[in-house]
């Protein structure tokens, strides 16, 4: 019997402890929250995911190959055509500046093979080049004066030979008799001619002019019609003159 009593209290203490407890969850917890949010379970973080790697950048398309390209250890290279006919010309002139006739000369061959494969340039020959700067040389060498005059004294050279007036070749005009005296002379014989006017002499065989193709004349004095003059206090006053038959150079 007593055993009946107390299993009847437990029973009735256990039913009313139990909406004590539901109103303490309903009560004291905010609507929005019940144990399960104050005690979720713990999960993994969720991994973030890896930056993707940088792709190399493709390589540049290289340009298409163009005339005269090579490869050379993995890389294009150009190759570039020699001027040959320009690398014996500088032969020649320093030939002439040695006085060394061998070989300029050689040279001289040398070029002109060069300009019959294709090179640019006009045909020089050594012996004019050489002749032409001496002759500048004994007339205008001086350290002081200048080129322009050093060219107007080759120049009338170069004028006679194309003038019908006179011989047809430059050896012929320097030589003439009573034009050039100073080629007479054994200071020209034993003449080297200096670098400046070698330099003035090629210029001139190679088409550079100053003065018009009448002027046929030099001298200290007036032999004709004046053109130009270059005053000295050494040499005095060289005139550079006009031929009097100027229809002949029309």
């Amino acid at each position: 019997m007593m055993r009946k009593r107390r299993r009847l209290i437990a029973a009735l203490c256990l039913l009313l402890t139990l909406p004590l407890h539901g109103y303490a969850e309903q009560e004291l917890l905010p609507a929005h929250m019940n144990v399960r949010t104050l005690y979720p379970k713990e999960e993994a973080p969720a991994e973030t995911p890896a930056p993707p790697e940088d792709s190399p950048a493709p390589s540049p398309t290289p340009p298409p190959p163009e005339e005269g390209d090579f490869i050379l250890l993995g890389h294009r290279s150009r190759s570039v055509p020699l001027d040959m006919a320009g690398y014996y010309l500088e032969e020649m002139r320093e030939a002439a500046v040695s006085g060394n006739m061998g070989a300029g000369r050689a040279a001289e061959q040398s070029r002109n093979a060069a300009l019959q494969a294709g090179g640019m340039g006009k045909a020089v020959s050594f012996d004019d080049l050489y002749l032409l700067a001496r002759v500048i040389d004994a007339m205008a060498g001086s350290d002081w004066l200048t080129d322009d005059f050093r060219m107007c004294v080759g120049e009338v050279v170069l004028n006679r030979v194309a003038s019908p007036e006179f011989p047809d070749t430059i050896r012929d005009v320097v030589y003439q008799r009573g034009q050039y005296t100073v080629v007479n002379t054994a200071h020209f014989a034993a003449l080297t001619p200096r670098w400046e006017c070698v330099d003035c002499a090629l210029r001139l065989l190679q088409g550079e002019r100053h003065m018009v193709a009448a002027v046929v004349y030099q001298a200290d004095y007036l032999q004709g019609e004046l053109f130009t003059m270059f005053p000295d206090r050494q040499l005095g006053t060289t005139y550079f003159c006009l031929s009097d038959r100027l229809e002949l150079y029309s």
